[in-house]
């Protein structure tokens, strides 16, 4: 494979999602879009047919009076909370996708802030719709997603009719369609107003940047950015067909169900995914074995002959036998788990993104990539390092058609996140010679000691998770002692803290000496996490 860089890949230019929706249809006609069980059978929808019910939603909404408003949604993953989404930003409405992990005092706090006159939920939220209905003064109509094919048809019947607002409505694609609320590790959600435009333009320069080959399964949650951007839109955009998982309790069996090639996960899935694979191989005693079939394996590699999707068949068909592709994004990820995925035949590429830019800032490509890097910087969009130090570290800012309108009704924080025209991530990282980007850590969670040294807790946190029983990680100062708090994974047996001194001793060799780990601590439960499974800094 060579890792040198190419030209874009050829895509066709979208400005808002109706565009999506209505391109899709026309070249991909029949061709499946979603396939999804329901009621224990499976259930495909074509490109044609999703334009239909989207069209066909939208246009009920608009007869019931639903215009210019926003419309709050919750559910697991499904085909009803996609189509909910496309009816109501292609109809002239805003959507406000709610965190399904959230409890329902956020959820109010969240709805209110928003102004939501409509909340659309699954059986699954029936009780953050009650106490909605019991607490909010601002919605003003309830919406089972169990209903909402009965309104398609209802839509439907009235297109045949001859009314065609919602079908012939023209989009702004520079108005907010879509209100977004953070899940900080640092601090309280601030609502993402984001447009057409923005995730228009962030799906078209993902697509040129990453190719897709083959069938795609949906596991990310569709309220977070990257879920819908990348395995969503993305994929419609490419005509590729979305195996829509319902719960990470059957992603096992639906690998083999609908055996993808394709996967967006977050780096905690791809760990916990990697972590099985050699956890099995160790319960039948073959973990030796597999360490030997990929030393021959790289061997033919190093003389361009690719043997890995024979020799390692048996562990390709536990993820379904097609699995070619992972991206990922979201958090840092140790170079172990995508040298040890290429390893079996299975690329994984690392991005980054940031809500507040559709999301995609940045991805590696199929046959150009760095290790350790988050990629290239999308078509749509620029980035610089803000007052880069010594070694070209700063903070990332970007600039661009996929950069958010502002935070929704909150000037101040929108001002702050602002640098002119340049949005400030609170990132820090650089760029290389070769113009890949590079994340060190977030601005927020920088230790600088007495002597002015600076160290990024994120970086030692990956060297510590490196060590095979340690589960999780975090790094922080007191008077310029560095501490490591650590949660070692329940099945590794006592001995571990015995042999944890001396396993950090080892990755301190491997460190500067300002940065040694000079304290540790053993948590006994994990840590508090957001809903994006990101450790909170403010937990001590």
């Amino acid at each position: 494979m060579k890792n040198r860089d190419y030209p874009l890949y050829e895509v066709k230019k979208i400005n808002n999602l109706k565009e999506l929706v209505n391109f899709t249809a026309e070249k991909y006609g029949d061709r499946p879009a979603f396939t999804f069980e329901r009621k224990k059978e499976t259930v495909s929808i074509s490109y044609r047919q999703f334009k239909s019910d989207v069209d066909a939603l939208g246009t009920i909404l608009y007869d019931l009076g639903i215009q210019n408003t926003k419309v709050a949604v919750i559910g697991e993953n499904s085909y009803e909370w996609i189509l909910t989404y496309f009816a109501v930003t292609n109809s002239g409405n805003v959507i406000v996708p709610m965190d399904r992990e959230l409890p329902a005092e956020d959820v109010e706090n969240q709805v209110t802030n928003a102004g939501a006159e409509i909340f659309v939920f699954s059986d699954a939220y029936a009780d953050i719709s009650a106490y909605l209905q019991e607490n909010t003064v601002t919605i003003r109509h309830f919406i089972n997603m169990q209903c909402l094919m009965e309104l398609v048809e209802q839509g439907g019947k009235l297109i045949s009719q001859g009314n065609k607002h919602v079908v012939d409505y023209p989009i702004d694609n520079h108005t907010m369609c879509a209100l977004l609320y953070t899940s900080g590790t640092t601090g309280t959600a601030k609502g993402v107003m984001l447009s057409h435009g923005n995730l228009a333009s962030d799906t078209v320069s993902a697509c040129q940047l990453v190719m897709f080959f083959g069938s795609n399964m949906l596991v990310l949650p569709l309220h977070h950015s990257f879920g819908f951007t990348a395995a969503c839109n993305a994929v419609l955009l490419h005509g590729s067909e979305v195996f829509i998982n319902s719960s990470l309790k059957n992603i096992l069996a639906d690998f083999k169900e609908y055996k993808p090639s394709n996967l967006f996960m977050v780096p905690l899935l791809v760990e916990s995914l990697y972590k099985k694979v050699w956890d099995l191989a160790k319960k039948q005693g073959k973990d030796r074995l597999l360490l030997k079939l990929i030393s021959v394996s790289n061997s033919l590699m190093r003389i361009k002959i690719d043997f890995r999707r024979v020799i390692f068949k048996s562990i390709l068909s536990a993820f379904g036998g097609n699995l070619k592709l992972i991206v990922t994004g979201g958090a840092p990820i140790d170079d172990k788990y995508i040298n040890g995925f290429r390893d079996f035949g299975i690329n994984v590429l690392n991005g980054y993104g940031i809500t507040e830019c559709s999301p995609i800032v940045s991805v590696n490509r199929n046959n150009y990539f760095r290790d350790g890097s988050v990629g290239k910087v999308l078509a749509c969009c620029k980035v610089k390092i803000l007052e880069p130090d010594e070694y070209g570290h700063g903070e990332i800012c970007v600039k661009g058609e996929n950069v958010m309108l502002g935070y929704f009704n909150d000037e101040c924080s929108t001002k702050e996140a602002f640098a002119g025209e340049w949005f400030r991530t609170g990132d820090i990282g650089y760029i290389s010679e070769d113009d890949f980007l590079f994340i060190s850590g977030r601005k927020k969670n920088l230790i600088i000691l007495g002597n002015g040294k600076n160290i990024y807790p994120e970086e030692l946190e990956l060297k510590l998770l490196s060590i095979q029983y340690v589960k999780e990680a975090a790094v922080f100062a007191e008077e310029n002692t560095i501490i490591a708090e650590v949660f070692l994974d329940p099945e590794c047996g006592p001995d571990c803290v015995s042999r944890l001194s001396g396993d950090i001793l080892c990755v301190n060799r491997t460190l500067p000496l300002f940065m040694n780990i000079s304290k540790t601590v053993v948590r006994d439960a994990e840590f508090p996490k957001t809903t994006t499974k990101k450790i909170k800094r403010q937990y001590r």
